[in-house]
C-alpha cells in the first residue's frame, strides 16, 4: 500500500492554479507523493511578481510536517512548516521524491533481498571503510579551514535581514507591552487570530462561530526584537511587527487589525 501525505494549500486556489486570499488554507486531502509533485509543478509556474503573498503547500505525515514554497524561480521544501526553517532547494518538482520526507522505509511486504556472496560482502565492507576514512578526512579539512578563516556566522534558519533580537529584560518588557494586543485577519468567524500578552506569550487560533477565540492551535513564548526601527516579536510561525499597535500589526507580509470587541472582551 502506497504512503499518503496530508496536503494543505496555503494562499492558493483549490486547484493550485492561482494565488488565493491571504487567509486561504484549503485541506486538499490525503494523497501519494505524485500529487505533491503535481501541485508543486503548478506552484512553480505561478506569476508572483505582482503580489507579496507567499503561497505554499504544507505536507504532513504523522506528527511531522514540511512546507513547499517558491523563491526566485526555485522550489524550496522547508524542513518544518515554518518559512524561517532550513530548506532543500530544487529546480524540478520531480526531484521532491528524492528528498528525505518522501523516503519511506519498506514495510513487511517489501521484496526479499538476497544475501550477497562472501566475496561481495568483503568488497562491500572494504568500500565502506574507505568511504568512512574519506569522509573523516574531508571533515578534518573543513574544520581546519573554518578555524583558519572563520566559521559561517549565518544559517538558513537565522532571522531575516533587518531583524535583531533584544536581550535586556527592560527592553524586552517594553517591546512586549508595545506589541501586546489581539489581532485578526478579519472580523467574522473562521478568521485567524493572534493574541499577544504583555509578557510575550503568543497564542495563534481563530475566531469561533460565537465570536470568541477558539482553542489555540499554537502557544509559545516569543522573543523580543526590532524589525528596522519597529518593535516586533519573533515566533516559530513568523515575525509580528508592531506597525500601529494595538490597532494593527504586520504578520509576515500581511496586516492584521485589532480583533472585534467580542474577542477582545474575553482577553
Amino acid at each position: 500500500m502506497s504512503v499518503t501525505y496530508r496536503i494543505t494549500l496555503v494562499q492558493l486556489k483549490r486547484d493550485a492554479s492561482g494565488v488565493g486570499a491571504a487567509s486561504d488554507k484549503i485541506e486538499h486531502g490525503n494523497h501519494p507523493v505524485e500529487e505533491v509533485i503535481r501541485l508543486a509543478g503548478k506552484l512553480l509556474v505561478l506569476d508572483l511578481s505582482s503580489t507579496k503573498a507567499e503561497p505554499g503547500i504544507i505536507v504532513q505525515r504523522g506528527d511531522k510536517g514540511w512546507r513547499i514554497g517558491v523563491h526566485q524561480g526555485h522550489l524550496r521544501m522547508h524542513k518544518s512548516m515554518s518559512l524561517f526553517d532550513d530548506f532543500w532547494s530544487i529546480d524540478n518538482p520531480a526531484e521532491l521524491a528524492e528528498l528525505p520526507p518522501f523516503r519511506v522505509s519498506a514495510g513487511p511486504g517489501a521484496a526479499v533481498q538476497h544475501s550477497p556472496g562472501p566475496g561481495r560482502k568483503q568488497h562491500s565492507a572494504m568500500r565502506t571503510v574507505f568511504e568512512a576514512a574519506g569522509l573523516f578526512a574531508a571533515a578534518v579539512v573543513l574544520v581546519a579551514i573554518g578555524l583558519r578563516y572563520g566559521l559561517p556566522q549565518r544559517r538558513l534558519s537565522d532571522l531575516p535581514p533587518g531583524v535583531t533580537i533584544v536581550n535586556g529584560a527592560d527592553a524586552r518588557a517594553t517591546i512586549f507591552k508595545t506589541v501586546a494586543g489581539v489581532y485578526s485577519t478579519g472580523k467574522t468567524a473562521g478568521n485567524s487570530l493572534v493574541i499577544i500578552s504583555a509578557d510575550g506569550r503568543v497564542s495563534l487560533g481563530a475566531i469561533g462561530k460565537d465570536g470568541k477565540p477558539t482553542k489555540p492551535r499554537l502557544q509559545e513564548q516569543a522573543r523580543a526584537g526590532y524589525s528596522g526601527n519597529l518593535a516586533c516579536v519573533i515566533t516559530s510561525f513568523g515575525i509580528i511587527t508592531g506597525i500601529e499597535p494595538p490597532e494593527a500589526v504586520k504578520v509576515g507580509n500581511f496586516q492584521w487589525k485589532k480583533a472585534p470587541d467580542s474577542v477582545t472582551a474575553v482577553n
